[in-house]
């Protein structure tokens, strides 16, 4: 099982180092953020899980700071 979960890893870890080179060349031609997020928002709708996610997180505080400043019985 160790063997399977090291070679898991050097995948994950080969996947994102390529994803760090394909940005690092795209920002060396001059790549423009917007335009990319802008494409990536159109095709996966990222916007939507933003404001998700930071629904979501601040439901969890909300809930963390009600438990932790309520009153004492």
């Amino acid at each position: 099982m160790k063997k399977a979960g090291r070679v898991i890893l050097i995948i994950v870890l080969a996947a994102v180092l390529l994803g760090f080179v394909c940005v690092g060349v795209g920002i060396i031609t001059g790549a423009d953020f917007t335009r990319i997020y802008s494409a990536l928002d159109d095709r996966y709708n990222i916007a939507a899980y933003q404001e998700a996610y930071t629904q979501y997180a601040h439901q969890v505080i909300d809930a963390f700071s009600e438990v932790f400043t309520a009153p004492a019985a």
